[in-house]
């Protein structure tokens, strides 16, 4: 006597039934392309963008934004995300010098020919203009190799030289901003503004900087961490290093100044 399947009544070929066993084995076959699925979306793909639109999708995506970029190797979106920042720091300085010796200059015409006599000893502030972008590039190539090397031998991650600049341009575009806008605040002459904007933007850009680190793809998230507290540890050591020479170097340009006068 045959046996039927008492879910549907199919006949059962070797104490199977053909439909309701193909229907558990097809569910049990499907879980691991889930999986495969969801493995499939933590891989990015290199996507080839114009310069511009790349850094408005990092800004509006900082992770993803700086995962789909970096997965070029070659891209130079990190270097103009440096040069970016040179230049609106290099504008900032030389707007906020300019206004300084505007002021001094002003007051010291009061004072006759002594007064322009030190006027004429003023810095310029298209002199300080070249030193602040000379120095912002130097500052994010350093930090730039040190990414490279940090993240390469504590992260394990796989990046090059193009990438890492990639990672400390996050950075730069935070900052760049804070520049940007500081810089329309000192010419608006609004002065507190400026200052606040300014901080608002290196809050930001460090802010995308650990962001980049933490995310970037395939890195040991633990030694990433160490990574970058060993960075700021370098790199505040790097900033002291620079104001105590940088006021050190003023000091004695304003005393040489003042013999000269004398």
């Amino acid at each position: 006597m045959a046996k039927f399947c008492t879910k549907c009544g199919t006949p059962l070929v070797d104490g199977r039934c053909p439909n309701c066993d193909k229907e558990v084995e097809k569910k049990v076959d499907t879980s691991p392309k889930v999986t495969e699925v969801e493995e499939t979306e933590e891989e990015v793909t290199a996507v080839h963008e114009n310069y511009v639109h790349a850094i408005l999708n990092m800004i509006k995506r900082p992770v993803s934004g700086m995962r789909e970029s970096v997965a070029d190797a070659n891209s130079k979106v990190g270097l103009i995300m440096m040069a970016l920042e040179a230049l609106t720091s290099g504008l900032f300085v030389f707007f906020m010098i300019d206004k300084m010796v505007s002021a001094a200059t002003g007051g010291l015409s009061n004072f006759g020919s002594y007064g322009s006599a030190i006027s004429s000893q003023l810095p310029s502030a298209g002199g300080y203009f070249v030193k602040e972008i000379l120095f912002s590039l130097a500052v994010s190539l350093i930090l730039s190799a040190l990414v490279l090397g940090l993240l390469k031998g504590m992260g394990g991650a796989d990046i090059n030289w193009f990438q890492s600049c990639q990672i400390a341009g996050l950075k730069s575009l935070g900052c760049s901003m804070g520049w940007l806008l500081g810089t329309i605040g000192m010419v608006m002459e609004l002065y507190v503004f400026a200052i606040i904007i300014l901080l608002l933007g290196v809050v930001l850009g460090n802010i995308y900087f650990v962001a980049g680190m933490l995310n970037y793809p395939k890195v040991k998230k633990d030694g990433t961490v160490y990574a970058i507290f060993l960075l700021t540890i370098i790199m505040a050591v790097i900033t002291y290093l620079f104001l105590t020479q940088l006021v050190s170097s003023a000091a004695t340009s304003g005393l040489d100044s003042l013999q000269s006068i004398l």
